[in-house]
C-alpha cells in the first residue's frame, strides 16, 4: 500500500487526523494536507470533517474497503512467501471425508509429525460436506491438501498415492455363505496378492442370495458396488449420513449383511478366521488414492512434504 493511502487508513483506525498524526510521527497540518492532495487526485472526500469523530463519506467507505482488501492481499502474499522457506513453523490443513482419510492420515501424521513436530496440522474430515465442497476449500485455501479418489479434475494438482482394491467381505455364518466359503481368499492372500489370478470372482451372480449393506447413493462406493455386483440384494440395516464404512465393517462382522470393504481397511483390522474375502474380477475394483493441492500451492515445501512422506509410507503396497 501506498504511503499517503496508509496515512489515510490510519486516519480512518484512529477516528481522528491528530491522533493519527502521532501515531505516524508526523504534525497534523502536514497529515491534512497529505490527505487533501489525495482526496483532489480522487475527486471525492474520503473524510466527513465536520463530526467527532470524523466519520467516512459513502465514497470514502468504499475507498477504505478497497484498501483493506490490498492489505488482506499482501498478508496472503507475504504468508506464502514466508511458507517457501519455512517448514519449521507454520500450519498445514489437510482435509477429506472418504473412508482413505480415516484409514490413511492416522499412519502419515504420525510420520509427518517426526519430520516436523513443530508445524501445526488440522485436519477437516468429518462427515458434514460432499466431496465438491471440499475442494471449494482447496479454493478458498481453507484447505491445503485433501485425501480424495477424484483424480479427473484438472483444475487442481493432483499425486498419486495408492491403489486399492475393493473387496466383498461377509461372516461365515451370514445366511448363504456356506454355499461360498471354498472361494474365499484369507487376510493374508488378499493383502500379500499371493493367489492365483483365477481364484478372483467374475460371475457376481454368485452372491444373488447374500443381502449387502448399502452405503449413501452417490458416494463412489456405493457406484463401484452396482457396477461390480449389478442388482444386488439389500440388507434391512440402513446407516444413513455415513461418510466411511466403519458401521458397516463392524455390522458384517456381527453376521448383518456383507459389505464391500478394501484391501487398505483390511490391513488396519485384526484377524478373524470367521470373515470370508471374495476378490471380483472387474476393473471397478481397482481405486486409485489421490493427494490433491491448489496450483498455488505446488511451491509450498509442507505441502511438498506431506506428499513425500506420504509416498513414502505407501510406496509397493
Amino acid at each position: 500500500m501506498e504511503t499517503i493511502a496508509s496515512y489515510a487508513y490510519k486516519v480512518y483506525k484512529e477516528g481522528s487526523f491528530t491522533k493519527a498524526a502521532n501515531a505516524l510521527y508526523i504534525s497534523q497540518p502536514s497529515l491534512s494536507a497529505a490527505i487533501l492532495r489525495l482526496e483532489r487526485e480522487l475527486g471525492f472526500c474520503i473524510f466527513d470533517r465536520s463530526t467527532i469523530p470524523c466519520s467516512l463519506t459513502a465514497e470514502g467507505r468504499i475507498y477504505i474497503k478497497s484498501l483493506e482488501d490490498i492489505l488482506e492481499i499482501e498478508q496472503n502474499m507475504h504468508k506464502r512467501i514466508k511458507e517457501l522457506s519455512d517448514t519449521e513453523h507454520g500450519s498445514i490443513c489437510v482435509g477429506g471425508s472418504s473412508l482413505a482419510s480415516y484409514l490413511m492420515l492416522s499412519d502419515i501424521c504420525e510420520k509427518f509429525h517426526k519430520k516436523h513436530p513443530k508445524i501445526n496440522v488440522t485436519l477437516d474430515i468429518g462427515n458434514v460436506g460432499s466431496s465438491q465442497s471440499l475442494f471449494e476449500k482447496l479454493d478458498s485455501k481453507e484447505l491445503d491438501i485433501l485425501v480424495t479418489y477424484s483424480g479427473d479434475d484438472t483444475k487442481y494438482m493432483k499425486e498419486p498415492i495408492l491403489e486399492e482394491r475393493l473387496v466383498i467381505a461377509m461372516h461365515r455364518d451370514q445366511k448363504g455363505a456356506e454355499k461360498l466359503g471354498h472361494l474365499a481368499l484369507t487376510r493374508e492372500e488378499i493383502l500379500t496378492r499371493r493367489y492365483s489370478p483365477d481364484r478372483e470372482i467374475e460371475d457376481t451372480s454368485i452372491f444373488k442370495d447374500i443381502e449387502f449393506l448399502e452405503f449413501p447413493p452417490r458416494s463412489d462406493t456405493a457406484e463401484r458396488m452396482s457396477k461390480i455386483l449389478g442388482k444386488y440384494k439389500v440388507s434391512g440395516y440402513k446407516i444413513q449420513n455415513a461418510r466411511h464404512s466403519e458401521m458397516h465393517y463392524n455390522l458384517m462382522c456381527r453376521g448383518i449383511g456383507a459389505v464391500l470393504t478394501t484391501s487398505l481397511g483390511i490391513a488396519q483390522k485384526p484377524y478373524d478366521e470367521n470373515i470370508l474375502f471374495f476378490m471380483p474380477k472387474s476393473p471397478d475394483s481397482y481405486r486409485k488414492i489421490f493427494l490433491a493441492y491448489h496450483v498455488l500451492s505446488k511451491n509450498n515445501p509442507l505441502v511438498k512434504s506431506f506428499i513425500e512422506v506420504s509416498k513414502e509410507l505407501y510406496s509397493g503396497k
